[in-house]
């Protein structure tokens, strides 16, 4: 088990800890950014089972001229989100002032940690592409911006709105694009920003992202699940978790930003003669709408 060096465990405060795991998780995250994202501090238990609400559609109605304006109730629709997620790194601390104190120590604990954590909830939101019925381009040859078009026009046949539409693809996938001159010449996009900072930007409506965990499945050829969503494509639910039994203490703490929320806790361990230091937390997620979302292959 982990360990840093003499048990002073009275001096822990959970809040120092929560707040640097925060920020180091929120820095590591893609796609927990990208969907809608539904976050509460209060306590919930693990298979507790979410009914998230939210409007129906409206009919546009004539108005004669000195009538009256015809009343709409439409019928409201939920989406059932089952918190069946409980993740949670822990390791023991033997002098916890000392590792407060040290920033350095302090870091190389919660960073891994909370990178950890920041990885699964990434893999367990890209595993939603399974569910999604719409697909572009060939598994084993590269996205092309033929691809990238085919992708909008289904976003754009499915009525989804322009705004806030993201394309999430691979490290390699994101290189190849880098390659094709039209997205990096200065002429053509205007900014200079793919050759000075290695990054997309924005193209044909969508905001290109990187990310590690895009799924890559089977060989020869491996077919690499890049994503074009809108936000309305998949649901993150997450909730606080409760406070622990007398003898430990704990603090909850959500992220305004990105809705993440997070438990950190601690209890003296008498088998290990340290305390021992948990991060945790609780989510569900859901596909929320199929339109929203397109398989971009390659």
């Amino acid at each position: 088990m982990a360990n840093v060096t003499t048990t002073v465990a009275q001096y822990f405060i959970p809040e120092i800890w929560a707040n640097r795991a925060l920020e180091v998780l929120k820095n590591n995250i893609v796609m927990a950014r990208l969907v809608t994202r539904d976050t509460d501090v209060a306590s919930f238990q693990v298979g507790d089972i979410l009914h998230i609400p939210y409007a129906g559609t409206f009919t546009a109605q004539d108005k004669e001229a000195d009538g009256t304006v015809t009343l709409q109730t439409p019928t409201d629709g939920e989406v059932q989100v089952t918190l069946d997620k409980h993740k949670e790194v822990s390791f023991l601390v033997e002098d916890v002032v000392k590792a407060q104190q040290n920033q350095s120590v302090m870091d190389r604990y919660i960073e891994s940690a909370a990178v950890a954590l920041a990885e699964q909830l990434e893999d367990d939101l890209f595993a939603l592409y399974s569910g999604l019925s719409q697909s572009v381009g060939t598994s084993g040859v590269d996205i092309t911006e033929d691809v990238i078009l085919s992708a909008k026009n289904k976003l754009d046949d499915g009525k989804i709105s322009r705004a806030n539409r993201h394309l999430i693809v691979s490290s390699g996938q994101e290189n190849v694009l880098l390659k094709i001159d039209r997205f990096t010449r200065f002429d053509a996009v205007g900014d200079g920003q793919a050759i000075r900072e290695g990054a997309i930007g924005r193209i044909h409506g969508f905001t290109v992202h990187m990310s590690q965990a895009v799924p890559e499945v089977g060989a020869a050829p491996v077919s690499v699940k890049n994503l074009a969503i809108h936000p309305q494509a998949f649901i993150l639910a997450m909730r606080g978790l409760p406070e622990p039994d007398e003898g430990a203490r704990s603090t909850v703490i959500r992220d305004p930003d990105s809705g993440i929320t997070m438990r950190v806790l601690y209890a003296y361990n008498p088998s290990y003669l340290g305390t021992q230091v948990t991060l945790d937390i609780l989510y569900g997620v859901k596909e929320l709408r199929d339109a929203a979302g397109v398989q971009v292959l390659s």
